[in-house]
């Protein structure tokens, strides 16, 4: 038995999803199509932030919806991989301005 260290990415292969056959991802469904879920979580601290969930966009689309429901609530947040947060109540405000946006929100 040979005592030989592993080095990082040993072992490992990576092979990125794709959903073309050219090799190209596969567009996301439009807004119209996705179903996402408005909640609040509390935080650390007693802060209370709005999670927006299952958004299917790339990332530069889903920081660029952020920075709208920010500006319309005129409060902080950030943008995660397939969810946005924004600080605060604001769940009515931001389910109206999806909807105006046409995405569909679940009750």
């Amino acid at each position: 038995m040979s005592k030989r260290k592993l080095t990082r990415g040993e072992g490992w292969s990576f092979e990125p999803a794709v959903g073309r056959a050219d090799g190209q991802p596969a567009a996301p469904p439009p807004p119209s199509r996705q179903r996402v879920k408005i909640a609040i979580d509390k935080r650390a601290k007693g802060k209370i932030v709005t999670v927006v969930s299952g958004i299917a966009l790339p990332p530069g689309d889903i920081k660029k919806l952020a920075k709208d429901l920010k500006n319309a609530r005129g409060s902080g947040g950030s943008a995660g991989i397939d969810h946005i947060e924004i600080q605060g109540d604001h769940r009515d405000a931001i389910r109206s301005r999806l909807s105006f946006l046409g995405w569909t929100v679940l009750p």
